[in-house]
């Protein structure tokens, strides 16, 4: 008979890595698919809030297919005109885009409150957008990324940064 192999249950307050909080916002998205990856991503990282700025019309959050965690039932998502009104009180925006003053995402230091700002598919954060961010930062690859896996990929990039933080501070 095979042995059983004992796994740690992670439990979601092992993950948050301090204080602080973040939010992701979407500017003007409109592929479905990517708002499924982006729900789940941000219910994974525990981001606590998303912020869809002009959604195209084909975008229903109760039904995205790439979305089976339903995570919009545990991470509000909320639908506006203007992302820039409803991003919380006192947090950085970040905008998430290609930039030549943009901060590589290795050498970035996250806020510990920040909304961070990914632009369409197809185009770029809007200028009004990018001329009010606190902090311009950019994922380096060869070629732009999918939407979805970028928000993952800074996501994951600010719990392990908090994670360095915290461990370093408890002697870790």
């Amino acid at each position: 008979m095979a042995k059983k192999i004992e796994r740690p249950v992670q439990r979601r307050a092992d993950l948050a890595g301090g204080r602080g909080f973040a939010c992701v916002a979407l500017d003007r998205p409109a592929d479905p698919v990517n708002v499924g990856h982006v729900l789940r991503a941000a219910l994974c990282f525990q981001a606590r809030m998303i912020i869809l700025g002009q959604p195209s019309a084909d975008i229903n959050v109760r039904r995205l297919p790439t979305d089976p965690t339903r995570a919009y039932r545990h991470v509000p998502v909320i639908e506006v005109d203007d992302l820039l009104e409803a991003r919380p009180r006192d947090t950085a925006l970040v905008a998430v885009e290609i930039v030549p003053d943009a901060i590589a995402l290795p050498d970035f230091v996250h806020p510990e409150r920040a909304c961070y700002v990914f632009g369409p598919e197809s185009g770029a954060v809007a200028d009004r957008i990018l001329e009010r961010s606190d902090y311009r930062l950019r994922v380096p690859t060869a070629v732009s990324l999918n939407l979805g896996m970028t928000v993952g990929i800074v996501l994951y990039d600010r719990c392990a940064d908090r994670w360095r933080r915290t461990s370093g501070e408890q002697g870790g």
